[in-house]
């Protein structure tokens, strides 16, 4: 009995799990064009991200290269609370930000973001 009671809060907290891809089924909450080269971008959002103060958490922010971008995870109490996708375009980048997170006024997540460059749309 103990084994299908863990068995049933496992699948019960694996299906409240957010992942990338589940966060990237939701509308983004910011999305821009950027003249900064990918890598530059991606380095500043993960400069932010990692500096942001939240007032019971450390962020873990963690970023993967891929062959068009950069994937930034921002993590709260191992919880995943933002995503951002940097791809690489022919004149910079562009930036697409997620979040599940619920936020009481501006998201200092996405105001970092858009702090590090020049937007153009």
């Amino acid at each position: 009995m103990r084994f299908l009671t863990f068995i049933f809060l496992t699948v019960l907290l694996s299906a409240c799990t957010t992942t990338p891809n589940k966060l990237r089924d939701s509308d983004p909450v910011f999305e821009s064009s950027q003249r900064i080269e990918a890598s530059t971008f991606a380095n500043c959002v993960v400069e932010k991200w990692e500096n942001l103060d939240y007032l019971l958490y450390s962020p873990v922010v963690n970023i993967h290269e891929s062959s068009s971008g950069y994937e930034i995870t921002q993590y709260l109490d191992g919880v995943l609370t933002h995503l951002a996708d940097i791809e690489r375009a022919d004149a910079g980048s562009k930036v697409t930000i997620y979040t599940e997170s619920l936020s009481l006024g501006d998201d200092p997540a996405v105001i970092s973001v858009v702090s590090c460059g020049d937007t153009k749309s």
